[in-house]
């Protein structure tokens, strides 16, 4: 996967997709799988918007079912198994418990009834089925865990994610089957024809110039910026978006060996407390925001509502100087009436504008599979070629050709033979790159300063950044520290080093 901005002004292309994150690269394998001549461009950094900031979960979605979202749940389910398919070595299935305590806004009954439904719901799919846990069993497993009125639980099964490096694996798998993908090239105008939009005007954010790219069909997945793009292209109407913020908080490792769905004491909002990639992740929130994606924060009032659902439930508490770090997402949730945040539905919306422009508002990370076989549909069927979606059984740059547990052991062993890594650095490759790992271990045979860790006590080595740099259009440092890797999430003091802060 290379930026090649020559490659985006020798169109005219079939479809061109304004946004890198994963709606937009979901399009883009969609079309370029059925032979469409497609470009892609962002005006940041692939995955650098809401597909980095996520809860990490790939997930039918159960609290969704309280809601009577139910043929999303079912749609999530099914694209969730595929998921596991087609890129094992970055989505992997995850224990949940849902603790039962007396009094709490949803009873006990419903927990069982839900979950029962999402056993039904999962199919063939399902991980594992449901099942109750005894209070004793709760207490011996997770004596940290507070006791008071707890009165049982029962775990369930999931599947949880690397969503940075998910979205730029299926850019890269698009661009191996042909598409053209530049990050920093912003589009500033558009390019019309009797009326119609045929391409746009882009700014290069990196080397400054400015360039045409001319395309039959635009595609607006921008996320949160879906409404500035509307305006840009002229569109006058109502706005298509309804963005709620979403904040995780990232701590250190608390020993959790499942995952744990909680309802917050304050509101009894849904939340999440989860290990992640050695590390425990809380969140999220849920609330509505009209600030501007390009200038979101994390407020105080935030990391206090997250803190206190965790410290409701666990003990000791966190306090804030236990933080190592917070991130925030908006959701760019598809405008509809009045409700709560919570219970705004997740499903996406396809809007055509008077131009031609095709924008999409809403939308699940689980389901960006299906939503693209959606949207490049429509593509299909106004560019007059009509053609079947073959993205159901592609599985990713790095997946495996053979099954994961197996491919794991015997690369792991293999890397460490070959390029005398130890077995944690060569799992670690393994689970980052898959079939890719390889590629990133020949860059210790070049050069043996590449094989020591960027940071001391983290498992990444510097040869991660020389690949990812000429082989995942990886230009700037936060690219590496915040997509490639999260290092710049777990060490936040490195961003604030490269910025002079």
């Amino acid at each position: 996967m290379h930026r090649s901005l020559d490659a985006l002004t020798a169109g005219p292309f079939d479809v061109l997709i304004l946004g890198g994150g994963i709606t937009g690269a979901g399009v883009a394998l969609d079309a370029a799988l059925r032979g469409f001549r497609v470009a892609l461009i962002d005006k940041g950094d692939f995955a650098s918007g809401t597909s980095s900031a996520s809860s990490k979960l790939v997930h039918g979605g159960l609290r969704y079912l309280e809601h009577g979202h139910i043929p999303l749940v079912y749609e999530a389910l099914r694209e969730r198994r595929l998921l596991l398919r087609n890129a094992p070595h970055l989505v992997h299935p995850l224990r949940f418990v849902v603790p039962f305590f007396a009094g709490a806004r949803v009873p006990r009954w419903q927990w069982r009834a839900g979950l029962s439904l999402y056993d039904l719901l999962a199919g063939t799919g399902n991980l594992r089925r449901s099942r109750p846990l005894h209070l004793s069993l709760l207490r011996r497993e997770f004596p940290d865990l507070n006791g008071t009125g707890l009165s049982g639980g029962a775990e369930y099964h999931d599947a949880q994610m690397d969503d940075a490096r998910l979205c730029i694996e299926v850019l890269r798998t698009a661009a191996a089957h042909g598409a053209c993908l530049a990050n920093y090239a912003e589009a500033v105008g558009f390019e019309n024809v009797k009326g119609r939009i045929a391409g746009v005007r882009a700014a290069d954010r990196v080397g400054g110039e400015t360039f045409a790219i001319h395309a039959r069909q635009v595609v607006n997945a921008t996320g949160p910026w879906v409404d500035a793009v509307c305006r840009l292209a002229g569109d006058a109407s109502t706005p298509h978006l309804r963005p709620t913020k979403g904040v995780h908080l990232i701590a250190p490792d608390r020993g959790l060996r499942s995952a744990f769905l909680l309802l917050h004491p304050a509101d009894g909002r849904v939340f999440f407390v989860l290990p992640w990639q050695g590390k425990t992740l809380i969140g999220a929130t849920d609330t509505l925001c009209d600030d501007s994606p390009d200038a979101l924060s994390v407020t105080p009032e935030d990391k206090a509502y997250l803190l206190a659902g965790h410290n409701h439930f666990f003990s000791p508490p966190l306090a804030e100087t236990n933080i190592l770090n917070s991130f925030a997402g908006l959701r760019p949730l598809a405008h509809s009436k009045n409700g709560a945040p919570s219970s705004l539905p997740r499903e996406f919306r396809l809007i055509v504008s008077p131009s031609g422009l095709l924008s999409v508002a809403g939308g699940k990370y689980t389901t960006y599979r299906a939503m693209a076989e959606t949207i490049t549909d429509a593509v299909a069927a106004r560019l007059g070629k009509r053609r079947c979606c073959r993205t159901r059984r592609c599985a990713l740059d790095g997946a495996p050709r053979k099954r994961w547990t197996v491919f794991l052991d015997r690369e792991t062993a293999r890397l460490g033979e070959r390029h005398g890594v130890g077995e944690e650095t060569a799992r670690h490759f393994v689970q980052r790159y898959g079939r890719r790992a390889a590629e990133v271990a020949t860059y210790l045979d070049r050069d043996p300063a590449l094989g020591k860790p960027v940071v001391p006590g983290e498992p990444e080595l510097r040869a991660e950044f020389a690949y990812q740099q000429e082989h995942e259009m990886a230009l700037f440092p936060e690219d590496h520290l915040l997509r490639r890797t999260h290092l710049g999430l777990f060490r936040p003091e490195l961003l604030r080093w490269i910025g002079g802060g």
